[in-house]
């Protein structure tokens, strides 16, 4: 049996020669991808560029839904233009208050309002200032009084002591003064603190007058884009082709709406905007709501409504819901190991993706 063996090993030395010489240079990562049972099976995908194409389609990817509620009301409109459209209106007033019937008189409520406030922060620096000062003068002649005092308890000579009660006195009297020339501030600062009061209280109570308050119900959408993504956006491993790095723009808000109807079913009705408070202020036509004050006030809720959103953690969950559905994406089509990363974070999120 031996001797057989001897045999066939002579008669095919070749055979055996090349097979040891197959495993030697695959050992030494030398031969080719295709040929090395050592190396992993290149992917059988479509090049970088075609890649990206294929994904940019995709577009915009929604991850991430946010649903609402929200209130917003006329004089947040009326605050935005006093805001970002003084000078506008300051160009045509006329037409603003044709647009908004309601906009001169607040304007000129809040003027006052805001005339007094500013008084009021002006004066409240100036008075702290100034109670910092008394304080400090009192504290200065109350340790000059003791100092006194014990000065005149311990004087033997009948001058040295009718002089300290002199001084004495005279203290006193500056003491009384300090104490009257502060109240005349302290009242001075009373009075412009009820004026401010008084003007507060009522534009407050005027914006209760004249008000239209909406109800918004709604959903916003956020996302990435992937229609910019590039070349350098997307790594592949030459080495190892089943690893894929992938930098993608952060989640934004992609889109926001309020539907006429929330819900509409046969048992079900909501309204996406829903009139919660309408108060005219008057039974003069004029003083009626436009239709830009109607229509600026649902874009106001749309607006608060993406706040609401981004508060709640909108921008948060489409990211951690991005990278799950890029790296499911990614296995989908043949790789193992993905790693994404959001353009305002260079920390690699890598995650193996088992079979």
């Amino acid at each position: 049996m031996m001797l057989k063996i001897s045999n066939f090993i002579r008669k095919y030395w070749f055979i055996f020669l090349a097979i040891g010489l197959y495993f030697l240079l695959a050992a030494l990562n030398i031969l080719p991808r295709g040929i090395n049972i050592f190396k992993k099976q290149k992917l059988v995908i479509d090049n970088t560029p075609v890649l990206i194409k294929e994904i940019k389609e995709l577009g915009e990817l929604t991850t991430c839904e946010f649903y609402g509620e929200v209130y917003a009301d006329l004089n947040e409109v009326y605050d935005d233009l006093i805001e970002n459209s003084k000078d506008s209106i300051s160009m045509n007033p006329d037409a603003y208050f044709q647009e908004y019937s309601g906009l001169e008189d607040y304007m000129s409520k809040f003027s006052g309002y805001k005339n007094k406030e500013l008084e009021f922060n002006s004066a409240s620096v100036k008075y702290e200032a100034q109670l910092s000062e008394h304080i400090k003068k009192l504290e200065t002649y109350k340790d000059d009084d003791k100092k006194l005092k014990d000065d005149i308890a311990m004087a033997t000579d009948g001058k040295e002591k009718k002089q300290l009660e002199t001084r004495n006195n005279v203290l006193i009297g500056n003491i009384q003064s300090e104490n009257k020339a502060f109240e005349s501030i302290k009242n001075n600062f009373k009075n412009i603190s009820n004026d401010y009061t008084e003007k507060r209280v009522d534009f407050w109570e005027s914006r209760k007058k004249r008000n239209l308050v909406y109800i918004g119900r709604g959903w916003v959408k956020a996302g990435i884009n992937l229609k910019n993504l590039t070349e350098d956006d997307i790594i592949i491993d030459e080495d190892d082709s089943v690893s894929i790095q992938i930098l993608i723009s952060d989640p934004v808000i992609l889109d926001a709406d309020i539907n006429p109807w929330f819900i509409y079913t046969d048992d079900k009705k909501v309204k996406g905007y829903e009139v919660f408070m309408a108060k005219t202020g008057s039974i003069l036509s004029d003083k009626n709501f436009t239709d830009k004050e109607v229509t600026q006030l649902k874009i106001k809720c749309k607006e608060k409504l993406k706040i609401d959103a981004l508060e709640k953690g909108l921008l948060k969950n489409a990211s951690s819901s991005a990278t799950k559905t890029l790296e499911n994406f990614f296995r989908l089509i043949g790789f193992k190991k993905v790693s994404v990363r959001f353009k305002s974070n260079t920390k690699l999120v890598v995650k193996e993706v088992s079979s």
